[in-house]
C-alpha cells in the first residue's frame, strides 16, 4: 500500500511539473518580500514571451502584458529561492520560479484570449428602459450602468487592455441607432475601413427590471405586505463582430434581489444579474478566441488580373485554408473571400514566405487584409 502511495505521489508531481515552466530569475526590492514579488513577475513576463514567440497565431502588434503581469504571483506555483542578499538597502533574489502553463490555468486562458482575438477594442452598451434608471447618464438616453461597469470590469479581468467607453464614440451614442442594432435592422455605423471603426466587437444588451411587493400569510385567510421588496433582472445579450456584422454570442440571464426598498431590491437584483453575465460574456469571448478563424475578406488592387489569379492559386495551397471565393473585381481592386482557420497575419507570413508575388500590405484587422499586387 505504501509503495502505491508513493508511486501515486510520484505521478502527480510529475503531471503538476509538466503543468509548469521553469525558469530561473532575479527579484529586486527594499525588502525579501517585494524582490519575491518582482521574480514572480519577471518570471511570468518571461514565460508569456516565450510562448508569444513560439506561437504560430501570433499578431504583428505586441500583446500588452500589463494586466497579466499585475497578477503574476496568482500564476506562480512554486518559488524555489536559490540565493539572496541585502546590500545597501537593496534586496536581491535569484530563484526557479514555476509558472502555470496548463492550458486550463488563468494565465494561459488570458494569454490566449488576448493573443488570439489579437487584442481587439470591445464596446459595452446595455439598453435599458427603467424608470429607477438616470435615463441622461453622461448623455447617453437609457443606459443600465451599473451592468455595463460590471461586463467591462470583467473583460479587463481576462486580459482585453483595449476596452472601450462608449461615452467617448460618438458613433455610438446614438440611442435609436443603437435600439436598431440591437433589433438588427440597422447597418453598422462605420465606414468601409477598419480604420473607421470604434471598435471590433459590440457587447450589445437590453435589461429590464421589476419591484413588488413581498407578502406573507396573515393566519387568516388572507396577506400582509411586509415591509421587504423584491426584483428581478432579465439581460437579453449580444456579442456582435464590427468586421463582419455577424453574431457571434448570444444569451440570456436573470438576476434576483431582495432589499428594504423596490428601488434597492431593483439594484441588488441588476448587480447578480451583473455577475452571472460576466461569467457568460468571459466565456463567449475564450471560445470565440479558441475556435477556428473563420470569414476573412481579402481586398487585392492589380493591375493585372493574372497576379490575382497566382494568388488566388496560392492561396487555396495554404495550410489552414478551407474556401477561396472571389466575390468580384471593380476599378482594379478586387474582393477575395477565405475561409480559414489561420489568422490574417499569419495568412500574409505564409503567402510572404512562399510567393514570387510582390505584396504590399495597406492594412490588416481581426478579419480582413488590404493589399497591393505589384
Amino acid at each position: 500500500m505504501k509503495k502505491i502511495l508513493i508511486a501515486l505521489f510520484l505521478c502527480m508531481a510529475i503531471a503538476q511539473t509538466a503543468l509548469a515552466q521553469t525558469v530561473t530569475v532575479d527579484g529586486v526590492g527594499v525588502d525579501r518580500d517585494s524582490a519575491m514579488r518582482d521574480a514572480a513577475r519577471t518570471a511570468v513576463e518571461q514565460v508569456a514571451g516565450m510562448y508569444i514567440n513560439s506561437n504560430t497565431v501570433v499578431s504583428n502588434t505586441a500583446v500588452e502584458l500589463d494586466e497579466i503581469l499585475s497578477h503574476a504571483q496568482g500564476y506562480v506555483q512554486n518559488i524555489q529561492v536559490i540565493s539572496e542578499s541585502n546590500v545597501g538597502g537593496e534586496y536581491r533574489v535569484r530563484a526557479n520560479v514555476d509558472v502555470n502553463t496548463d492550458a486550463n490555468s488563468a494565465f494561459m486562458k488570458r494569454l490566449d484570449a488576448v493573443m488570439r482575438l489579437n487584442d481587439p477594442r470591445i464596446g459595452v452598451v446595455i439598453l435599458s428602459d427603467d424608470s429607477d434608471l438616470d435615463n441622461s447618464y453622461n448623455g447617453l438616453p437609457g443606459h443600465d450602468t451599473i451592468l455595463e461597469t460590471a461586463l467591462n470590469e470583467r473583460l479587463l479581468e481576462v486580459g482585453f487592455k483595449h476596452v472601450v467607453d462608449v461615452n467617448l464614440v460618438s458613433q455610438l451614442q446614438d440611442s435609436a441607432v443603437l435600439n436598431a442594432m440591437y433589433r438588427g435592422d440597422s447597418l453598422l455605423p462605420y465606414g468601409t475601413s477598419s480604420a473607421d471603426r470604434p471598435i471590433d466587437y459590440l457587447v450589445i444588451g437590453r435589461s429590464h427590471a421589476e419591484g413588488y411587493d413581498i407578502k406573507l400569510p396573515n393566519n387568516k385567510g388572507g396577506y400582509i405586505t411586509s415591509p421587504m421588496s423584491s426584483a428581478r433582472t432579465h439581460l437579453d445579450l449580444k456579442i456582435i463582430s464590427f468586421g463582419t456584422g455577424t453574431i457571434i454570442g448570444t444569451y440570456s440571464v436573470d438576476g434576483q434581489g431582495v432589499e428594504n426598498s423596490e428601488n434597492l431590491a431593483r439594484r441588488k437584483s441588476r448587480q447578480t444579474a451583473a455577475v452571472k453575465a460576466a461569467e457568460k460574456l468571459e466565456q463567449q469571448f475564450l471560445k470565440a478566441a479558441a475556435s477556428a478563424f473563420s470569414g476573412i475578406q481579402l481586398t487585392v488592387r492589380a493591375s493585372d488580373f493574372s497576379l490575382v489569379e497566382q494568388l488566388v492559386k496560392e492561396l487555396k495551397g495554404l495550410r489552414g485554408v478551407q474556401d477561396v471565393y472571389v466575390r468580384g473585381t471593380n476599378a482594379g481592386k478586387t474582393t477575395i473571400d477565405i475561409a480559414s482557420s489561420q489568422q490574417p497575419f499569419t495568412i500574409l507570413q505564409m503567402l510572404q514566405r512562399d510567393t514570387s508575388l510582390s505584396i504590399f500590405v495597406e492594412s490588416t484587422s481581426a478579419s480582413e487584409i488590404k493589399i497591393t499586387l505589384r
